[in-house]
């Protein structure tokens, strides 16, 4: 009688151990839960800026003298945030997540002001926000004014941190639970004081246990982080930490394998999916929104079911001109009132306009992207050939004033031996701004071959030279040799004495860093190089496995090296032209 006794007890007791799992497996339910997704509000109360009609950043435009470098609303942004609540309000939507940049420059004054507008619409409304912090919001107490974590935490506290079922103790990360048996993993990798983004071995572990637990409990991870956890862009690698997450390669494959299949994210304030598939044949999404205050204003209405996650991207189209400050033109909010959309891009590409004056400031994270240290010669060299391209940016595209001196790009590029093409474009950051606004908006679609782009082209490679030409020789050699480039097509060359010469040297110097580096920059943002689309899509539930058309992000190894033999190969074949044209 003892063996079955204890045969008995054994079953009884791995029925014990086996049933919550289980019962988790049969709670599991894909859906449907729904969400709103709004982005890098970058809220300012009015309070901190001077009076509209005396922002002159952009002298001399009568609708966008307000200006700033971003291209965002920021006088305009209660009306804005007031129609984007009102939208939410009037769905049946139950959450809204916002994945960072709340804050401009993570004063106070910001986060309370974005902060009472949030908890003002919860109290009325009864919907429930969650929020993480983006790199602008933590900029820490020691910068002035700004906050630390645990204010962050303080401050936000009914917007996911209250609600928390899991907080990680050294970020603002934390998990809480959504609808329809799925949970939000909210993860803080901003570093404090920068602008890049890192993943601690500490906070890594806490995501894995996190992922593990959901597992246990029968739920489906989303995840929400501020900056990108894939490409969404040909070179974005190439910025580091600053946009992607670091080491974003691993982290997305650990992420994927572990079952966090759907991430939502912002900082980079453009309208982009981009999805890739681990070495063990994980798929991971990576669900960008844009910059609620930016060309398109865009916001995300996501669903998720047992049968598919679908996207679909809304816009602010119109505000109540009436929530205006006062200040703004009768001829502005005529504008505002006639087409918000125009508006907006309008304002966008003037913001391009006012980067001109910001380029050399640009200096200290370029050099960090070339690991070039300051203090070094490169690192001068580069800075005195941005604050040329900056004098040069200024300068109108073409010689309306038929004046003698050389204020124009056109004149430039005819010193330069160029012929710049006709076009209906202002300057060459108009153009830059245009392209720019096609990337935020997704599911761009620019030849490389269409007028704009063969003008951008002309116009860049006019103001390299220009830029090359006036500063001295071996100034620009340093500037070279710091950031890598090929010595094909050029001859390394100190002692050029004619002017002629130099200008030929020059010539070749900026075409082999317009096929470097200026055109794969514009290559990943002229088209949408990752699949799937952008904007409004049907994607694969947690499920299921779905056949995936396009290309997708390379984060398997092998994927990765055949996207360097790609590019080198790519490198080789452009030396070679270069040599067999001299």
């Amino acid at each position: 009688m003892k063996k079955p006794l204890k045969s008995a007890v054994c079953i009884l007791l791995c029925a014990a151990l086996l049933l919550p799992s289980l019962f988790a497996a049969a709670a599991r339910t894909d859906g449907p839960l729904n969400v709103f997704v709004a982005s890098d509000i970058h809220y300012r109360p009015l309070s901190s800026l001077v009076p509209v009609q005396e922002n002159n950043a952009l002298p001399g435009d009568p609708l966008y003298h307000h200006a700033n470098t971003k291209g965002m609303l920021t006088y305009e942004a209660n009306a804005v945030i007031g129609e984007f609540l009102a939208r939410f309000e009037a769905s049946d939507t139950k959450y809204l997540l916002i994945p960072g940049d709340l804050s401009e420059e993570g004063q106070w004054d910001e986060h309370l002001g974005i902060a009472r507008i949030l908890r003002e619409f919860k109290q009325r409304t009864g919907k429930t926000i969650f929020v993480i912090p983006g790199n602008h919001d933590i900029r820490t107490s020691a910068s002035g004014g700004r906050l630390d974590p645990e204010d962050f935490i303080d401050i936000y506290a009914d917007f996911g941190y209250n609600q928390a079922l899991a907080r990680h103790a050294g970020s603002c990360s934390y998990t809480a639970e959504l609808d329809g048996g799925y949970r939000l993993l909210a993860v803080d990798a901003c570093i404090y004081r920068e602008d890049g983004s890192s993943v601690s071995p500490d906070l890594l572990a806490w995501i894995q246990a996190q992922a593990a637990q959901a597992q246990r409990d029968g739920k489906r991870l989303i995840g929400m982080v501020h900056h990108n956890v894939l490409e969404h862009f040909g070179i974005e690698s190439v910025g580091g930490n600053l946009l992607c997450l670091d080491n974003y390669r691993q982290l997305a494959t650990q992420f994927a394998d572990w079952g966090i299949k759907y991430w939502l994210t912002g900082h980079e304030h453009a309208n982009d999916i981009s999805t890739a598939v681990s070495a063990g044949g994980n798929r991971i999404t990576d669900i960008e929104t844009g910059c609620l205050l930016a060309y398109p204003n865009a916001y995300r209405e996501i669903g998720f079911s047992g049968d598919a996650v679908t996207v679909k991207t809304g816009y602010i189209d119109r505000i109540d001109t009436g929530l205006l400050p006062a200040g703004f033109s009768a001829g502005q909010i005529a504008a505002i009132q006639s087409s918000l959309p125009a508006y907006s891009l309008g304002f966008f590409r003037a913001g391009m306009k006012t980067a001109a004056y910001d380029i050399p400031d640009s200096t200290g994270k370029v050099a960090a992207m070339l690991d070039i240290a300051q203090g070094t010669p490169e690192y001068e060299a580069l800075a005195e050939a941005f604050e040329t391209l900056a004098e040069a940016a200024r300068l109108p595209l073409y010689d309306k004033a038929g004046t003698p001196a050389a204020d124009s790009v056109e004149e430039i590029a005819a010193l330069a031996g160029i012929t710049l093409a006709a076009g209906e474009y202002d300057s060459l950051l108009d153009i830059v701004g245009d392209l720019f606004a096609r990337h935020y908006a997704g599911d761009e679609n620019t030849s490389f071959d269409s007028p704009e782009v063969l003008l951008l082209g002309q116009a860049v490679n006019a103001v390299l030279v220009y830029a090359l030409m006036n500063i001295p020789v071996r100034t620009a050699n340093i500037l070279f040799a710091g950031m890598g480039l090929p010595e094909d097509g050029f001859a390394v060359n100190p002692a050029i004495a004619t002017r002629a010469a130099k200008l030929a040297y020059m010539q070749s110097a900026a075409k082999v860093i317009m096929r470097e580096f200026v055109k794969p920059l514009f290559g990943g943002i002229l088209n949408d190089w990752s699949a799937p689309g952008d904007l409004n899509v049907t994607l694969e539930p947690y499920s299921a496995s779905q056949p995936m058309n396009g290309p997708v992000v390379a984060i398997t190894d092998f994927a990765y090296v055949m996207k360097i033999l790609s590019g080198l190969l790519t490198a080789v074949f452009n030396a070679l032209r270069s040599l067999t044209a001299m």
